[in-house]
């Protein structure tokens, strides 16, 4: 049975975990790191593991939410920040969500082995993320709610307007199946399809 832990250890442990996790996931990809690989450099043994987290997926979540704060300024920078054109922001904001998955490490991680998508996927607690992820996008959920009050993006919930913009998500992760030249207009012509299904016009999901 794992030994009980002080708080100040459980703080430090966790911490560490999560930095071996970054380094593991990063150079072993998920599959293939143990959880050897990550108590080792936390120097706890195996079982201590589950004190902290479920599973080596839930680990990989709670390090890649927690660059979310950051993400979200970067996309709020490059989008609602940027422009007073709801329509605009709404290109730009696609376009930034495209960019930092193609570039930030651990999507990166995720595209270059479809299996490792598919195995966190199996793995993930949906609502405890959605939950999650609603206070994360406080910022960009009070920018659409503004631009709903001017008229300029259709009724409805932010929340759930928000997420129809991760239908973006699905050119990234196909990249490598469609021509590079298709895959440029896309990144163009998608963004702006879905910004004109939320904008134009701006009642049309009023009913």
């Amino acid at each position: 049975m794992p030994r009980a832990f002080t708080d100040v250890e459980k703080q430090a442990i966790r911490e560490k975990l999560m930095e071996a996790g970054r380094a593991c996931f990063l150079r072993y990809g998920l599959k293939k790191t143990t959880i050897e690989d990550l108590t080792g450099p936390a120097g706890i043994a195996k079982a201590s593991f589950y004190l902290f987290f479920d599973s080596k997926e839930q680990l990989f979540v709670e390090i890649f939410m927690e660059e979310m704060p950051a993400m979200m300024e970067r996309l709020l920078d490059a989008s609602f920040r940027a422009t007073d054109d709801a329509r605009e922001a709404l290109i730009r904001l696609m376009q930034a969500i495209v960019r930092e998955i193609e570039t930030n490490e651990m999507s990166r991680m995720m595209l270059d082995d479809p299996s490792e998508l598919e195995r966190l996927a199996s793995s993930l607690d949906y609502p405890a993320i959605l939950e999650q992820s609603a206070t994360m996008f406080a910022p960009l959920l009070e920018a659409f709610a503004e631009a709903q009050a001017r008229g300029e993006i259709v009724a409805g919930d932010p929340l759930e307007l928000t997420y129809s913009l991760g239908l973006i998500k699905l050119l990234p992760v196909n990249r490598d199946r469609i021509p590079p030249q298709l895959y440029d207009h896309l990144f163009q012509l998608a963004p702006q399809i879905i910004a004109d299904g939320l904008t134009c016009p701006a009642h049309k999901l009023a009913a």
